[in-house]
């Protein structure tokens, strides 16, 4: 069973593991790198300042933590998702779905998501067109390597 619940400053350490691994094995599979993330991604400090400051979620399952989601009020009913990330071996289930199925009905009161992810993300791009929502803009990072940010929103219908 998948639940998600509000984290707090003492799950930092394990969502910090959960987080590191989840872009670590990101890179290596897309970059054939042995690390990275976005910025921040790898830091403590960061993750207790996301966890106090804005609202964070702790993915549950069978009452394990497996993933996180942060999201940032962006003012006048517009959030964003800032991350998601499900641990490795917890993915390909439908979690994903069901993260972003949460946070729709936990903030119903939302008017727009966006999100961004890199263009080399392509099974983000899935999930996220299949839960409604569209590119609306890109923005190259690296020429050389072709790689770009894309964004993402998605508007909803009170």
């Amino acid at each position: 069973m998948i639940n998600f619940i509000r984290a707090k400053k003492e799950d930092a350490e394990t969502l910090l593991e959960k987080q590191i691994k989840t872009f670590d094995e990101d890179t290596r599979q897309t970059f054939n790198r042995p690390a990275g993330g976005p910025p921040g991604y790898d830091s403590l400090d960061v993750l207790h300042k996301e966890i106090t400051e804005n609202m964070y979620f702790k993915i549950m399952k069978n009452d394990k933590i497996i993933g996180g989601i942060h999201v940032t009020n962006m003012g006048s009913n517009h959030y964003n998702l800032t991350r998601i990330y499900v641990e490795p071996e917890a993915q390909n289930n439908g979690i994903g779905q069901k993260s972003i199925s949460f946070l729709e009905e936990e903030f119903s009161q939302v008017v727009k998501w966006s999100l961004d992810t890199p263009s080399v993300a392509k099974r983000n791009h899935h999930l996220y067109e299949k839960m409604g929502y569209r590119k609306v803009s890109e923005m190259i990072l690296d020429k050389a390597s072709s790689l770009s940010l894309l964004f993402y929103e998605k508007e909803m219908h009170q």
